[in-house]
């Protein structure tokens, strides 16, 4: 609290006609005052914070619960695709194995192996490729959709055959459309042919699946 020089009162002027003594008058402090103003402000947000009232969050939380409801197929969409072309690049590193191992074995004069239809089993293709061309492990994660074998289809598809034979392909796309069963259901697939052409299927879309040639899977 300061105390400037102010008026000094009548009696006091009576008592003291010479002013010899310094009268003080007390004067606000202005850090106070800065103070009470926060503290009113800060009661106001208070009263307005407790003025919301149950139904007003309630609508709120229904707007976000629309908001997602609506973003989530999208990001659902999306990371199916992401899914399907990863499968789609595993196949197409299959293939560029199994064009090796033909190569290969054209040029040793050794039986052709290289493909599953060369080599006539699952088993025996594998074994082509394993572990001379790739590890056990690795070609299981790259045949293994969504961490299952029995998610791809292997057919019986041969280095001398037609070119648009299909090769590998995710379990639920055939001949002419894309079947509602694992990997993806409706949502698309994949495959691969011998030539080396890999297709990614979006949905139902089935029409790419006209232009190769499929023979029996094993």
């Amino acid at each position: 609290m300061t105390y400037p020089i102010d008026f000094v009162s009548k009696k006091e002027r009576e008592l003291d006609p010479k002013k010899t003594r310094l009268h003080l008058a007390p004067t606000e402090n202005p850090t106070l005052n800065n103070h009470t103003t926060t503290t009113n402000h800060m009661k106001t947000l208070r009263k307005k914070f407790a003025a919301f009232t149950l139904i007003e969050l309630l609508v709120v939380i229904s707007i976000i619960a629309v908001l997602a409801s609506l973003a989530l197929p999208a990001i659902t969409g999306a990371l199916v695709k992401g899914q399907i072309t990863q499968t789609m690049s595993n196949y197409r590193q299959l293939y560029i194995l199994s064009q090796s191992a033909s190569l290969d074995s054209t040029a040793s004069g050794a039986s052709n192996s290289g493909f599953p239809g060369d080599a006539g089993s699952i088993s025996a293709w594998t074994a082509a490729l394993v572990p001379n061309y790739i590890s056990g492990t690795s070609f299981t994660n790259l045949l293994a959709v969504k961490g299952t074998i029995a998610n791809s289809s292997v057919y019986n598809a041969t280095a001398a055959g037609d070119s648009s034979m299909v090769m590998l392909s995710t379990k639920n796309v055939s001949s002419n459309s894309v079947q509602n069963i694992a990997p993806y259901f409706q949502k698309g697939g994949c495959f691969v042919t011998v030539s080396g052409s890999a297709v990614s299927l979006t949905g139902t879309n089935a029409s790419a699946t006209t232009n190769v040639a499929w023979t029996n899977a094993f």
